[in-house]
C-alpha cells in the first residue's frame, strides 16, 4: 500500500498535447530539445504549435532554427516522425519531474522559486 501512495500516476502525453502547452512549458521543452529534433519536428508539425514555438524563440534561436530546418530537410518522413515522438518523451519527462504540470486541458510550465535557482 505504500508503494501505490509513493508511485504517482501521469497523464500520458501524446503529440497534440503540446497544443495546450502554455508559452513558459514551451520555453523549458525548446530549452531541453537538441536544435536537430526541433527542426526535423518543425517540418511536419502543426502550423499552430510552429506558430507558439516561433513567438517565444529569440532571434538567434529563429536564425539557428531555420538553418537547421534546411540542413534538415532530406524528405525522410522516418526521421521527422522519430523527432515528433522526442519531443513528447521530453515533454513527459519534464511533466513527470514537475516542471510542467496539468489543469483541466491545459498544460503550465511552472515558475521555478528563488531557492530553485540558487
Amino acid at each position: 500500500m505504500e508503494e501505490a501512495k509513493k508511485t504517482k500516476k501521469y497523464h500520458k502525453l501524446e503529440f497534440k498535447d503540446l497544443l495546450f502547452f502554455d508559452n513558459l512549458a514551451l520555453y523549458y521543452l525548446i530549452q531541453e530539445t537538441p536544435v536537430n529534433v526541433l527542426a526535423r519536428a518543425f517540418l511536419i508539425m502543426d502550423p499552430k504549435l510552429a506558430g507558439s514555438i516561433l513567438g517565444i524563440l529569440s532571434k538567434k534561436q529563429r536564425e539557428l532554427l531555420h538553418f537547421a530546418m534546411a540542413k534538415e530537410n532530406d524528405n525522410d518522413a522516418e526521421k521527422n516522425k522519430q523527432a515528433q515522438e522526442s519531443l513528447v518523451i521530453i515533454a513527459q519527462n519534464l511533466y513527470e519531474k514537475g516542471m510542467i504540470i496539468k489543469k483541466g486541458l491545459y498544460f503550465y510550465g511552472k515558475e521555478k522559486s528563488q531557492s530553485y535557482n540558487n
